[in-house]
């Protein structure tokens, strides 16, 4: 059986202190957190506090970084600014609140390529894109960005409908099954061998606790890209215990 992984992007909700607390509770139950494959993201000014009061190994990702390594680039954060495992690239919020399009998303997605973490790159179509049957074409311009190859580095593509998330509105698992198909066919058209084998597909979007064993059955789903839920330490530890090694 393959290793469910467990993205929780904690957004904005956690604040230092917030993040602590989690952490503290997370260490109190570690014998259910260590053997699972988890990756936090917390605020960028929470990370190291987050990463100080860890008590066992638990991976650490930035929710985004800025298109540039370093310099004079006031508010920014570098993708080298902390060690972390994993960087989200493109996310849903990212590309409506703060309007990046493809060529600002693909210059991130070429500086996590480029450093020691791993992208998480978000795709999915909003409900007047579905509704107007345009999903295809939508997933296929979010993949445009993708680089011609990998040189041996992990990509995750996280399928996150927009009209999912925070709804409650969970798309039927055959509608997520068609989308990954979709997705995976289109990754075999521009990569093979030990590329594919490197790149995992997630599904994202109002995921909790009462769906996700529900989801589990969706075979091409690798693991989750939770928002809201994981910031919540006794929701993401009722999505925790449905995971099964």
């Amino acid at each position: 059986m393959k290793k469910i992984t467990i993205a929780a992007n904690w957004k904005m909700y956690l604040d230092e202190s917030g993040s602590i607390e989690f952490i503290d509770k997370l260490n109190s139950e570690s014998d259910l957190f260590s053997n699972k494959d988890i990756i936090l993201f917390p605020s960028h000014a929470c990370i190291r506090s987050v990463k100080n009061h860890l008590k066992f190994d638990i991976k650490i990702g930035m929710q985004d970084c800025d298109i540039h390594e370093n310099g004079a680039y006031t508010g920014s954060t570098s993708i080298n600014a902390i060690d972390v495992a994993s960087c989200i690239v493109g996310h849903s919020e990212r590309r409506s609140i703060y309007k990046e399009n493809n060529d600002v998303i693909s210059e991130k997605l070429e500086r996590t390529l480029s450093s020691d973490a791993d992208p998480i790159l978000c795709v999915g179509e909003t409900l007047d894109e579905k509704n107007s049957q345009l999903t295809e074409s939508i997933l296929d311009s979010q993949l445009s960005v993708l680089p011609n190859e990998l040189n041996g580095k992990k990509l995750t593509i996280a399928y996150e409908p927009v009209w999912a998330i925070g709804s409650g509105d969970v798309p039927s698992n055959e509608y997520i099954n068609e989308m990954l198909s979709y997705i995976k066919s289109r990754l075999k058209s521009l990569y093979s061998g030990a590329d594919l084998d490197n790149i995992k597909l997630f599904y994202g979007g109002s995921v909790d606790a009462s769906n996700i064993n529900e989801l589990l059955d969706v075979e091409l789903i690798d693991g989750f890209l939770i928002g809201s839920a994981s910031a919540n330490f006794e929701k993401f530890r009722d999505i925790v215990k449905q995971i099964k090694l």
